[in-house]
Parts: structure tokens; C-alpha cells; sequence
């Protein structure tokens, strides 16, 4: 597993984002779309002058491994999925939070 840190910084083009991840551009559009990316400063209607945050190549990463893994070409339903992932990282992180909190008690 290669480790790759990332500066919050820094922003990456639409094309850019498509080499790092795997998912082809116009994956990554059909994406933003349904509100798994939000492009940064530029007009949504423009994605050739989209930029994406550096953490936004982790969360294309886990859609291409879905995409690829569990054969969703749908882009709605690798958006649903990747929503329920985020959601039980979250739930997890809670859990966390919690148990070290009852521990230092």
C-alpha cells in the first residue's frame, strides 16, 4: 500500500484527479452531480475549470475500488454506496470517541 500525504492546500484539475484515482473524468462529473464532489472555485458548469480538494482523491479512490470490485457502473448507486461509507466511517469515529471517553472516566 502506497502512503501518500496530502496538503489540504493544494488543489487538483479535474484531469488531474482522474490519473490519481483510476475513475475516468467523466465518472468524476456524473459524481459531482449527484453531490459526492463539490468543485472549488470555479462555475459548476465548467469542468474543465473544476479543482478538487486533496482529499477528494481518497474518496475517487474508494469509488473506483467499488466501481471496479463490485461492478457498479451506476453513478447514482456508487454515490448511494460511497454515502454509506462515509456514513459508517462517521459512525465508527463516534464509537471511538466515546470508548475513550468512558476509559478515561
Amino acid at each position: 500500500m502506497d502512503i501518500e500525504f496530502l496538503d489540504d492546500d493544494l488543489r487538483l484539475a479535474l484531469d488531474e484527479l482522474a490519473t490519481r484515482s483510476g475513475l475516468a473524468a467523466n465518472e468524476i462529473v456524473s459524481l459531482v452531480e449527484y453531490g459526492v464532489f463539490e468543485p472549488l472555485g470555479a462555475a459548476l458548469g465548467e469542468p474543465a475549470r473544476w479543482t478538487f480538494s486533496m482529499r477528494s482523491i481518497r474518496v475517487a479512490r474508494r469509488a473506483a475500488r467499488l466501481r471496479h470490485e463490485l461492478e457498479l457502473d451506476d453513478p447514482h448507486a456508487l454515490a448511494v454506496a460511497l454515502e454509506l461509507l462515509e456514513r459508517i466511517d462517521s459512525l465508527e469515529r463516534q464509537v471511538r470517541e466515546l470508548r475513550c471517553r468512558m476509559l478515561g472516566e
